[in-house]
């Protein structure tokens, strides 16, 4: 169904359904999401789905705030004893969900868990900087690092969990039933599309107002649509097309908050093999993508036009030459690549792609747009839509050529390295957890991302900018857009405003209440 067409029906919807009488919700908050989490445990989740439920149940030592500066959370306090130690103090009289102490005992044994074999963590690299984790007293921690390594307290908020849950032999209970400290606690998953949250009453900060907290997967956007205005739903977090929110917006039951956002959206490359391990390649298909006019009439104006990964308000990014739309430009540099017009315009294409997104009706709408400008150009472009788990796997695993995909939130700018250095190749040595999916291998970047981390703070504002400039000239991947966080949120669920980085977290401190 053609892209306008599906809106109209949609808004039609929309007015159709406006007026009636809403039925009433299941008791709490709903929370509607398009995937299910593939774990609740933050050691072993990759989705941002996955990573943001965790965060009500397992909070770790800290967390970003809005501006990305890390702050308490579990920890009382934080200080660098030096460029390779760190000192965390834990809150005083900190309790589980299932009553017992959260001590530094329970800390050094999360974080020692990483290395397990048997726990198989997709983030351990992130990790290994750290040789060892010292218990000072019980709400003391000390990190020894093996190199100074400046992201480390950023990456504080990995989930702690109780010390007889870490293991192997726990892994299964806490994938089960996971017990953390955070202001929600578990109550039951009876199916990957359900689950519900109860409010810890023993919670430092008291517990949470909503009494229950239900996620629901629903994974067409149409039906989340229609159970917001049915009154069946009551909060939809960047999982709404921008094309649907003025018709949302005229509804009285809901409200449409946004804020600017961090998350980075991209168009991926397979570097391994093909014309796209050709940077000339690369840097032609840049040139016949046109964002402007996506984030004009897709976005309506909620999203900025990329350069690279950081947005503009971040404090590592710099000015980059880009690769503006240059379909002139596009053109010389397939020539001189190899892939010259075999007949003229209209005729045959230059070389011809996969290119694979998930079956979201708003990320295929984008992705039949890239597939109509990079035809233009001479590049015949095959969309296949997957479901997004089916996908999500193709790409961790380099079963790709193109690919659209977004970083959900970009916080320490130490992810550029995650997202391209050499090392952070997925592979089954790090159970495809690695960010670099489409494989870039480039020893001076690798060594300025190296150097980046381990640098003061002074420092690394100037490292950061020369990555920028290294990654403009090898086009890992074409740049998007920064998209802004939206909720959608109907009148029960009061005091919720989103987080830049569209986390689950300020659910904490709304309230829920009768209309």
């Amino acid at each position: 169904m053609p892209p306008l067409l599906r809106h109209a029906i949609l808004a039609l919807l929309v007015a159709l359904v406006t007026g009636c009488r809403a039925e009433r919700p299941p008791p709490g908050i709903t929370v509607l999401i398009e995937a299910p989490p593939e774990s609740l445990d933050s050691r072993l989740t990759l989705s941002a789905t996955g990573q943001r439920i965790a965060q009500l149940i397992t909070p770790g030592l800290i967390v970003c705030d809005d501006s990305g500066t890390p702050v308490p959370e579990l920890a009382e306090s934080f200080r660098e004893l030096s460029p390779t130690r760190v000192e965390v103090t834990l809150r005083p009289g900190l309790t589980f969900h299932d009553g017992s102490a959260l001590t530094a005992e329970d800390v050094k044994a999360t974080y020692d868990s990483l290395w397990d074999t048997a726990i198989a963590s997709p983030r351990a690299e992130r990790y290994a900087a750290v040789e060892r984790v010292e218990v000072v007293d019980a709400r003391t921690v000390r990190f020894h690092l093996r190199q100074p390594f400046a992201p480390l307290i950023a990456d504080l908020s990995l989930g702690i969990m109780p010390a007889e849950r870490v293991s192997g032999a726990g892994k299964e209970a806490q994938g089960r039933a996971p017990i953390g400290a955070g202001p929600f606690r578990f109550e039951s998953q009876p199916d990957e599309d359900h689950l519900t949250l109860v409010p810890f009453e023993g919670h430092y900060r008291g517990a949470p107002a909503i009494p229950r907290l239900h996620f629901r997967v629903v994974r067409d956007e149409t039906t989340r649509v229609l159970e917001l205005l049915k009154g069946r739903a009551d909060l939809v977090l960047n999982a709404l097309s921008p094309a649907v929110l003025p018709a949302l917006e005229r509804e009285p039951s809901l409200r449409v908050l946004t804020k600017p956002g961090t998350g980075f959206a991209y168009l991926g490359f397979n570097l391994r093999a093909g014309p796209l391990a050709d940077a000339r390649v690369r840097r032609a298909l840049c040139h016949l993508v046109d964002v402007g006019p996506l984030v004009t009439y897709k976005f309506h104006g909620l999203a900025e036009p990329a350069n690279g990964m950081l947005p503009r308000t971040h404090w590592a990014w710099a000015p980059v030459a880009g690769c503006r739309y240059d379909p002139h430009e596009a053109a010389r540099l397939l020539d001189e690549a190899g892939y010259p017009d075999p007949d003229g315009p209209r005729g045959r294409p230059r070389l011809t792609l996969q290119l694979k997104t998930s079956t979201d009706r708003f990320r295929r709408s984008v992705a039949l747009v890239l597939q109509e400008q990079l035809a233009r150009g001479g590049v015949a472009v095959e969309v296949r839509s997957l479901e997004f788990g089916t996908f999500f796997n193709d790409v961790r695993r380099g079963n790709f050529e193109l690919f659209i995909l977004k970083w959900a939130s970009i916080i320490e700018p130490d992810l550029m390295r995650s997202a391209y250095h050499s090392g952070s190749v997925p592979s089954e040595a790090n159970h495809w957890g690695g960010f670099n999916r489409g494989a870039l291998r480039d020893g001076p970047l690798d060594a300025l991302l190296d150097e980046a981390s381990r640098a003061s703070s002074s420092e690394r504002p100037v490292l950061y900018a020369r990555v920028q400039e290294r990654l403009d000239a090898l086009v890992p991947v074409v740049p998007l857009w920064h998209e802004n966080s939206v909720a959608v949120a109907s009148r029960r669920l009061e005091g919720f405003e989103p987080s830049a980085h569209g986390m689950f977290t300020p659910l904490a401190r709304a309230r829920m209440v009768e209309p």
